[in-house]
């Protein structure tokens, strides 16, 4: 059997991710490369292999990659970042070389999720219930609100207004983003796996409990029908495939708020419930059937996480 090479790309501080790829390893040949710009990358430690990429910004990066994928012979590349999959996504024809599977879903739904307001749009258009978000200078909703930035992940750069003279000073401070009603519920982070043909193949709500820095740090699975019937339908309107973390917040409706195309953070609390993706992931890579694998969620189960250190 060949041996399948999966290279991990921007995978710094996705220690706990890889090593859940490397546990479901037993019965495939697979090598698994971490890649990131940052030489002290805790991740590499988990990897079979790693290797250091100039900045994505760097004229040298594609080429750099490229090279790495030539003398490796990649297999696929998992992108784990936003801005990883925006780089996937601009050289898509160069790194599909020699039939290498790119874990991306079509240009559509990244031109979709990474916009806040194209999200918002297409959300409000297809009758998905989302929180009531405008641009600046058009805001029509009550305090307290939510400016996000158009384009962003991990919580960068959020901030909450409370009155106007918040709004005042964040339309200045911030023109490129978008100002969001804040609804008060339970906040979810939704992961799921979709086939190459872009059917659900796993769908599990989390309860975020406990969250640091835009980080999840305690969740717990509630296998929720009502929001899985609704993730479920979403994935078919955009065409997703692969991995995504899907966030949402639930105050009597379940009100979608962002689409991460990418394993999120706690998604290593899906995979331990039983939920294996790397497994799946796997399997479609070796051409086989996942029609035939059991699932079976520990519904109720409780993550909770902590810093770790490396030493070199």
């Amino acid at each position: 059997m060949e041996t399948l090479k999966i290279l991990f790309l921007a995978s710094h501080w996705r220690v706990s991710l890889v090593r859940a790829f490397q546990d479901a390893k037993a019965q495939h040949k697979i090598q698994l490369i971490c890649v990131d710009s940052d030489p002290l990358a805790p991740s590499f430690k988990e990897a079979d292999s790693f290797q250091v990429l100039p900045l994505f910004s760097d004229s040298h990066c594609l080429q750099s990659l490229l090279e790495i994928c030539k003398a490796e012979k990649v297999s696929a590349l998992v992108p784990l970042t936003n801005k990883a999959i925006e780089f996937m996504v601009d050289y898509r024809h160069e790194l599909r070389v020699d039939g290498r599977r790119l874990w991306i879903p079509q240009n559509r739904a990244i031109e979709i999720c990474h916009d806040k307001w194209k999200l918002y749009e297409f959300l409000k258009d297809e009758g998905f219930n989302t929180p009531s978000t405008f641009l600046p200078g058009k805001i029509e909703s009550p305090f307290p609100l939510i400016a996000k930035p158009r384009r962003g992940e991990g919580s960068k750069d959020v901030f909450t207004l409370e009155n106007s003279g918040d709004l005042e000073f964040y339309m200045k401070k911030c023109p490129h983003h978008v100002f969001q009603q804040r609804i008060d519920g339970q906040e979810f982070s939704v992961d799921a796996f979709f086939d190459q043909q872009g059917s659900s193949r796993l769908i599990v709500p989390r309860e975020r409990l406990a969250v640091r820095g835009g980080e999840v740090m305690v969740s717990r699975i509630n296998m929720d029908a009502g929001i899985i019937d609704k993730v479920t339908a979403l994935g078919a309107r955009l065409g997703l495939t692969g991995p995504c973390t899907i966030q949402g917040i639930q105050d009597g409706k379940f009100y979608f708020t962002d689409v991460n195309l990418r394993f999120g953070s706690g998604f290593v609390h899906t995979i331990s419930a039983g939920g294996n993706v790397p497994l799946m992931m796997y399997k479609e890579l070796a051409g086989q059937e996942l029609g035939s694998m059991k699932i079976d969620i520990k519904d109720h189960s409780v993550m909770t996480r902590y810093p770790e250190s490396i030493f070199r």
